[in-house]
């Protein structure tokens, strides 16, 4: 599926039109008064619902005479004289003829008597812009009409600007070849650009009855015709092969393709609107290239600056890495405090310092602290209070000892092998961590922790010995957290030192970064303008 195909898929149809006059008022804002015009061209033909058949070619195709044949009357001149030098476009109702005159004025004429001024001025390329022309007709009604254009291997620039005029506001297009000429570059590639742009394109090979079987059969030459068309990439909407000259010609396809164009003109309503966007689509792409040619002076500017450099790759390539790395140098120091972190908090609130043992030297002790817990009858008082103390003494030695195996060695380790896994190697600091990392804690630490109002239940001693890990891995997260703003301290120091000979290395291709950012940015910009027309124009948002 191309990008015409899929934009169509994508497209709002409610409020189009309010779209194509908001992406015609932008056009016009930055200067592109052309395809401002051409996109209110668009709007003026949707809200009218007017649907035009392009009938393109070789000079002496025949798409003039073909166009009369259709039409059932000699409208269009057509030999032995070159055909229409502008578009004439021909509308059923009432009629009447014009010649819109270059100079912006136009002629009127009856078309019963003034038939032969007429073809005159069709064939009048000097002071003729275009001609329309209404006739009565059972293939078109007043909305509908047939565009004949100029030869498209005309080499008049005011030609090729006709035909395109006519292919901007086409819904389908008929491109009509003689039968000797069908093999041609030209054709190939002009259908191909009709194609691209989304337009439906019928072909039409005339002048069959020129063929002469005993130099090849007529499935070999419609074959040889697919199989050309198919090498480029072609797949018309419809393939026919006619002649004018002899109607009863067995391969004359004349008459399917009349009902082919009735049954075009009775789809108007569903194919009117894909005609428009992807005309629509076709004007912002062309649209882009204007805006792109207005920045090809700062464009080249940038580029010349950037080739004026001996080895401008190699520099910006070398200030790039180097950029690289002195982004993630300096943003080691914030990773090694998040990484520090999280791995002290990890290590404090998976360290197992009251095990069973332990525990159960809490609840010993929260016995001791009971009302009316007492020890002999003699002397009570002073036994009790020692005995109390003996417990607590206890406790403490059994969860110190835990404490130091299962977090005070490994902290310790963390502070310093984290912040080398880093990067940062620092004698002073890490000497540092094992010699003054204190965390100093004692027997009446524990002792303050007991809340009286627990006492009284024998399960107390869980949540005692949860709160005194608690206590003391607060003290030892404050302690290591001081630890780590040193360590954060160093990696900075050690960023800003390695730092600078990176930022020389930046600073050396500083103009060429820009230059090289600014045309980034250019294209960039380029990019996102066109998107955004088309977001308008496909109504995304709405």
């Amino acid at each position: 599926m191309n990008s015409i195909e899929t934009l169509q898929l994508q497209v709002r149809h409610e409020r189009l039109g309010e779209r194509l006059g908001q992406i015609a008022a932008e056009m016009e804002r930055t200067g592109d008064t052309t395809h401002a015009t051409k996109m209110r061209d668009l709007l003026s033909k949707l809200e009218a619902g007017e649907f035009a058949i392009a009938f393109c070619g070789h000079f002496s195709a025949g798409k003039s005479t073909m166009i009369n044949t259709l039409l059932g009357a000699e409208i269009l001149p057509s030999s032995p004289i070159p055909t229409s030098a502008n578009v004439v476009k021909i509308h059923g109702g009432a009629s009447y003829a014009r010649a819109y005159l270059t100079d912006g004025d136009y002629l009127e004429f009856d078309v019963a008597t003034d038939l032969e001024k007429i073809k005159n001025y069709a064939v009048d390329g000097t002071t003729v812009e275009s001609i329309e022309i209404a006739h009565p007709s059972d293939l078109l009604a007043p909305n509908l009409s047939v565009m004949d254009t100029p030869g498209i291997d005309s080499t008049d620039d005011a030609h090729k600007v006709a035909t395109e005029s006519a292919l901007h506001l086409a819904d389908a297009v008929l491109y009509v070849m003689d039968y000797n000429h069908v093999q041609s570059e030209l054709n190939f590639s002009f259908t191909k650009t009709l194609k691209d742009r989304g337009k439906p394109v019928f072909l039409v090979v005339n002048q069959i009855d020129k063929h002469m079987d005993f130099e090849l059969s007529f499935d070999d030459y419609r074959e040889s015709v697919i199989e050309g068309f198919g090498n480029w990439g072609i797949e018309p909407d419809g393939l026919f092969f006619t002649t004018l000259q002899e109607p009863d010609h067995e391969e004359n396809m004349f008459a399917a393709l009349h009902e082919k164009l009735g049954e075009l003109f009775a789809s108007t309503d569903t194919l009117l609107v894909k005609s428009v966007v992807s005309s629509a689509a076709y004007l912002i792409d062309e649209h882009r290239k204007v805006q792109a040619a207005a920045n090809t002076e700062q464009r080249v500017a940038l580029e010349t600056s950037l080739d004026a450099v001996e080895d401008a790759d190699e520099l910006l390539a070398n200030a790039d890495l180097a950029r690289q790395q002195l982004h993630q140098l300096l943003a080691a120091p914030d990773e090694l405090e998040t990484s520090l972190k999280k791995e002290i908090n990890t290590l404090l609130d998976n360290a197992k310092i009251t095990p069973f043992q332990t525990t159960e030297l809490a609840g010993h002790y929260l016995k001791s602290r009971k009302p009316g817990f007492k020890v002999g009858f003699l002397f009570a008082a002073g036994k009790t209070q020692q005995e109390i103390q003996n417990r607590l003494q206890a406790l403490y030695e059994d969860f110190a000892e835990k404490v130091k195996a299962n977090i005070d060695w490994h902290i310790r380790e963390l502070l310093v092998k984290v912040p080398e896994s880093f990067g940062v190697r620092n004698e002073s600091y890490a000497k540092s961590v094992y010699e003054a990392f204190n965390v100093s804690y004692g027997p009446e630490t524990l002792a303050a922790v007991v809340k009286e109002g627990g006492l009284s239940s024998d399960e107390y001693m869980y949540q005692y010995a949860k709160d005194i890990a608690a206590e003391v891995k607060s003290l030892y997260r404050r302690e290591a957290l001081c630890f780590l703003d040193l360590a954060v301290q160093s990696a900075r120091a050690q960023a800003e030192e390695k730092g600078a000979d990176l930022r020389r290395q930046c600073d050396a291709a500083a103009d060429l970064l820009a230059a090289k950012e600014a045309l980034q940015a250019l294209e960039t910009s380029e990019k996102e303008y066109v998107a955004r027309l088309l977001r308008v124009l496909t109504g995304e948002g709405e």
